[in-house]
């Protein structure tokens, strides 16, 4: 069964701190992060997300996005990027 992760509403440079511990401890088991409350951003926790990707890929577990909000959609294409860039199905 699928842990979840809720994000909070601003993954500022503050944040970034807190969204690693939440990343570590949820690091052995598939997660579903929760994304609906997302207001802001910014370049450190996206990289936090980028590399919570690249490990659960390369063990084989699944990290999907849900309720993703609108907000964080636009701040993922200003960086070149789509919610799926965060995701991975699980497959190493």
């Amino acid at each position: 069964m699928a842990s979840e992760l809720k994000l909070t509403p601003r993954l500022d440079t503050a944040e970034a701190p807190r969204l690693r511990a939440k990343l570590q401890e949820s690091q052995t088991t598939d997660v579903v992060i929760d994304a609906g409350d997302v207001e802001l951003l910014g370049g450190q926790c996206l990289e936090l997300l980028l590399a919570a990707r690249s490990l659960w890929s390369k063990a084989g577990q699944t990290l999907t996005l849900a309720n993703v909000s609108q907000q964080l959609e636009d701040d993922l294409q200003r960086f070149g990027l789509t919610p799926a860039d965060l995701e991975c199905g699980g497959q190493p």
